[in-house]
């Protein structure tokens, strides 16, 4: 801005104040729209989702915001200051008509909310170790398995605990504390030296990790209702043989209770559809290896429940009952691979193109059943693209601004989420030295970050080449 600002010609006056956060504003608003009227083409041929999520402010003012979303990327449109509106179900039905309406009813497909209607940002609480680059986490309100990393880095550090507790320091630091602290200190020496403490947090890591990594895979962004009903199922195998050799066996058929019971409650039919219009899950070598867990794959319609899945599906979307007829018909054409899916090329390229110009590519056989699936396998299966977007919104409202107005606040967010936005969709953000530059404050990926980096060099070296135990470091 500086350097614009010194190269401008002579006399050039700054804005004012009220003209940069008015007129200016406005005009920049518009600009960022016209920008986004490409992604926004997309919404017609792909479909689009409503994604809402509410939260409070820093002044405690309930805002539930709207986000329409595809495969090109979640646009924010605006968010609704919720104050004195009775949170009834009337209230939020009419709240999603309206937004449906303003987004354009036609090309609705879903809407995905949060069940907490009046969320708060809130992080992990950290505890800073002396003899470690790492530091302790605590359990907190976080998006997602604040156990799971409790205990994961608690392992992470053990070396640095038991090097703790045997230092002179520890001891004369310990011998300063009242009788209360002091009981409490006996109890966590005592635990960072028992080895059956230790056992347990990494046979319940070996569980839970099959877990951590599925939330993972739902809270990240991208066109993934092709695999979360397959994703379900292989996480279930996975928990099955990490836990064949567990100290906690015996209480397999207890956790894939509690796992089926939260897939029941969360699946819906446009699940199975995505996952019956994804074409690799037809492929002979894919179903011809065993799932995790050892058991046999199936086709998607060879499975009963994703069969009915589908047919409710057809009947949402179906306008009257030829259309619904024209879907069944063209259905049976694709996973009977009649025509041009009975071709090798066809079906070699439905295991490595994505499903969505798989169907761009070979739909045209069958056009009605192709255009639904583009549009359903382009949509996004949870809510997180509407709960990053608070973060957007506390960075811009926060406690040293908590004077703008909603509307005013609500113009700035439209602009720096969708100028990040488009930014995803250029070439520099997906190469070079800005590559995902925005990921680390937003994802809990951490993709790309030295955390996710050391990781990934955990789970993929050999432990001879480095000594059984002996985790890598990264400075």
């Amino acid at each position: 801005m500086f350097d614009a600002v010194k190269h401008a010609t002579a006399g050039y006056k700054l804005p004012s104040s009220e003209t940069a956060r008015t007129r200016l504003l406005d005009e920049c608003k518009h600009d960022v729209e016209k920008e986004l009227t490409p992604l926004m083409d997309t919404w017609y041929t792909q479909g689009v989702s409503v994604v809402s999520d509410g939260w409070s402010n820093v002044n405690h003012t309930p805002l539930i915001n709207v986000l329409a979303v595809n495969s090109c990327g979640p646009v924010f449109m605006y968010a609704t200051d919720f104050s004195g509106v009775e949170k009834t179900g009337v209230a939020i039905a009419k709240f999603l008509h309206d937004a449906i309406e303003k987004i354009g009813a036609t090309n609705v497909l879903q809407v995905v909310t949060d069940n907490a209607a009046n969320c708060k940002a809130a992080g992990m609480e950290i505890e800073k170790i002396e003899n470690s680059e790492l530091e302790l986490l605590k359990v907190a309100k976080t998006r997602f398995a604040s156990h799971y990393i409790l205990l994961r880095r608690l392992l992470d550090c053990r070396e640095a605990l038991a090097t703790t507790i045997v230092l002179n320091a520890w001891r004369e630091w310990f011998k300063k504390l009242d009788d209360t602290t002091q009981s409490a200190g006996y109890v966590i020496t005592e635990t960072i030296k028992n080895d059956v403490f230790w056992e347990n947090v990494e046979n319940i890591l070996a569980f839970t990790k099959p877990i951590f990594l599925m939330v993972k895979f739902c809270d990240g962004e991208g066109p993934k209702m092709g695999e979360i009903y397959e994703r379900m199922d292989n996480m279930l195998g996975e928990i099955k043989d990490a836990m064949k050799e567990n100290k906690f066996s015996r209480y397999f058929s207890e956790v894939e209770q509690i796992v089926l019971q939260r897939w029941e409650k969360m699946t819906i039919p446009l699940h199975c559809l995505g996952f019956a219009l994804n074409p690799k899950f037809y492929d002979r070598s894919y179903l011809e290896k065993l799932a995790p867990g050892g058991m046999p794959r199936k086709a998607p319609n060879k499975d009963s429940e994703v069969v009915n899945g589908v047919m409710e599906a057809f009947q949402r979307i179906a306008e009257d009952d030829d259309e619904f007829t024209i879907y069944r018909d063209q259905y049976a054409f694709f996973h009977t691979k009649k025509g041009i899916y009975a071709k090798k090329t066809t079906q070699a390229d439905a295991m490595t193109m994505d499903p969505i110009d798989w169907w761009s590519t070979y739909g045209s056989a069958t056009p009605q059943l192709a255009e639904v699936a583009i549009k359903v396998l382009s949509q996004p299966i949870s809510s997180s693209s509407a709960e990053r977007n608070w973060s957007t919104y506390s960075h811009i409202h926060n406690v040293k601004r908590n004077r703008l107005n909603s509307k005013r606040a609500d113009k700035l967010v439209f602009i720096h989420s969708n100028i990040r936005c488009q930014s995803r969709l250029q070439e520099s953000y997906k190469s070079g030295p800005n590559k995902r530059w925005d990921m680390d404050p937003e994802s809990s990926y951490l993709e790309g970050s030295s955390a996710r980096l050391e990781e990934m060099l955990w789970e993929n070296l050999d432990d001879k080449a480095i000594g059984k135990g002996k985790r890598p470091r990264i400075d």
